[in-house]
């Protein structure tokens, strides 16, 4: 059974599937795991007729931890104060919105429908008031937990809230020293500042470990995906489940614990050190269900590595084969290729699209004008009149993935240069022109002369492709010969080849 179906299989009732990230800079490729994790979690839960309700939890109360790479030294001013008190790199807005905005177009393009819930908005609605106050006044315990669970030692003057001071303004640096519903007093050390907090109000935050079960506790959290950093032993799930049974008097979420997405050369992706591709970049360079596909084929458990460049073109193929497997065109050895492929794609079709990225990529380089590579998709099956808005997408998004992340060994152009052949290669160019006249201008049928010409003369696949490569591109490796050439206009292939026996007879 698919994972996603596995986890809701046998839950009943309403619910509410939650996910959360920190806006503390581009939110990246790895984030989507724990995004696209909940939105699959989602879709699941109401293909199972479940009344369910999928939300993200914009944490902007959170501090600015440090000067991040991408950000220039007069941030220095702003740290310890919370995401949404502090202005944006560029233009106007708080520094949070700058840096979902771009995430939640993200959302859109790849098909997740979320409500976004800002941490900054739940309290300064009052909404935690209450999980603060049970807390507040559980302190005690909620310490003995964190020291039997974690090995944490926290002191008996401790409270389980950050009071965001009035002054200086950061969120991380003040001390309570009296609680007394609805107000936490307190001592700022960064400023020497004392005033007091409204719980009620934005005025602070709980911390992470606190935070999280008081959530579960006030918004009625009952699935959640979360990394294997907060899944490991005596980690924020441990002492989470443990506050929330203890403390809250309630049942945890179902947890699912994901692996990361590591970058391929990088490892592991840090958006707080400018080392990775962010959601939105990916959206730019890869069709929107490839995004999707990642998540949704791999089990949570397992790792993920991304690669932008030749993984990215085998990842697309691997998605197009799985489209026709499930129309009936193709086979799949993935026992749950229809339940990845309905979680991956953006749209339903009656019928998987006729051309294919692969292809886009080879025809875009060898046509540069609109007539010329329209008839090229025509010769390819397109049955449209014009080229539909989808595929205008996805030469755009060719275009760009060629520019910065193709390997060399995808890009080419046509080359008319001449060169020397040896008998051998020119008796095998002008025998491929004999046979194609019976044969028919299909990449099958390409292949078949091909190799027909190879088996005769019991040469090895190399030599022949890496001619014809040379011919048409100048280079020792190119794009699938079949599909290649049968991408080009026949009399331009024929003449090419012509012309070159031609000059290497007049030599």
């Amino acid at each position: 059974m698919y994972w996603a179906d596995a986890l809701v299989e046998n839950l009943n009732g309403t619910q509410l599937i939650s996910t959360g990230i920190s806006p503390s800079g581009p939110i990246h490729v790895g984030n989507m795991r724990e995004i696209l994790t909940g939105d699959i979690l989602y879709k699941a839960s109401l293909d199972k007729k479940l009344e369910s309700r999928f939300i993200y939890l914009c944490d902007d109360l959170d501090p600015l931890r440090k000067v991040y790479p991408f950000l220039d030294g007069s941030y220095s001013q702003y740290v310890g104060m919370p995401l949404s008190y502090i202005p944006a790199p560029e233009g106007d807005g708080k520094y949070s919105d700058y840096f979902l905005k771009p995430f939640l177009e993200t959302l859109k393009k790849i098909n997740v429908n979320v409500e976004v819930i800002s941490t900054t908005g739940l309290y300064r609605e009052g909404k935690l008031a209450e999980a603060i106050d049970i807390a507040m006044n559980h302190r005690e315990e909620i310490a003995k937990i964190m020291h039997d669970v974690a090995g944490y030692d926290i002191g008996p003057e401790w409270y389980p809230y950050e009071p965001r001071c009035s002054k200086c303004g950061k969120i991380n640096s003040s001390t309570v020293t009296k609680y007394e519903n609805p107000y936490a007093y307190y001592k700022c050390k960064a400023c020497g500042n004392e005033d007091k907090a409204d719980i009620r109000k934005d005025d602070g935050k709980m911390p992470w470990r606190v935070e999280w079960p008081a959530k579960w506790y006030a918004l009625g959290v009952t699935i959640e995906p979360f990394g294997k950093d907060h899944a490991a032993s005596g980690g924020s799930y441990d002492t989470g489940k443990e506050i929330a049974a203890k403390i809250f008097k309630i049942s945890p979420p179902v947890p699912l614990m994901y692996e990361r997405i590591l970058l391929k050369g990088v490892g592991v992706m840090h958006s707080s050190t400018g080392v990775a591709i962010t959601a939105s970049e990916v959206t730019t360079f890869a069709p929107p269900e490839i995004l999707r596909f990642l998540i949704a084929r791999n089990d949570p458990g397992r790792h993920i590595d991304f690669d932008p460049g030749m993984g990215l073109l085998n990842l697309i193929d691997d998605y197009e084969k799985m489209e026709r497997a499930y129309f009936g065109l193709d086979e799949s050895n993935n026992e749950n290729f229809k339940r990845i492929y309905e979680m991956s794609r953006i749209k339903i079709l009656d019928a998987p699209e006729k051309i294919n990225f692969r292809h886009i990529v080879t025809l875009i380089q060898i046509y540069r004008d609109d007539n010329s590579f329209f008839s090229a998709l025509k010769r390819s099956g397109y049955d449209k009149d014009q080229i539909d808005d989808y595929l205008k997408n996805e030469i755009v998004i060719a275009k760009y993935w060629l520019s910065k992340y193709a390997p060399e060994n995808i890009k080419f152009s046509l080359t008319d240069k001449q060169f020397l052949l040896t008998d051998d290669q020119r008796s095998i160019l002008q025998e491929f022109l004999d046979k194609l006249a019976s044969a028919e201008w299909t990449s099958d049928s390409i292949h078949t002369v091909i190799y027909d010409i190879i088996g005769d003369r019991k040469l090895t696949p190399k030599d022949v492709f890496t001619l014809f490569y040379r011919v048409f591109i100048d280079k020792d490796k190119g794009p699938r010969l079949g599909y290649f050439l049968s991408s080009m206009d026949k009399n331009y292939v024929v003449n090419r080849i012509k012309s070159l026996i031609q000059n290497n007879s007049a030599q």
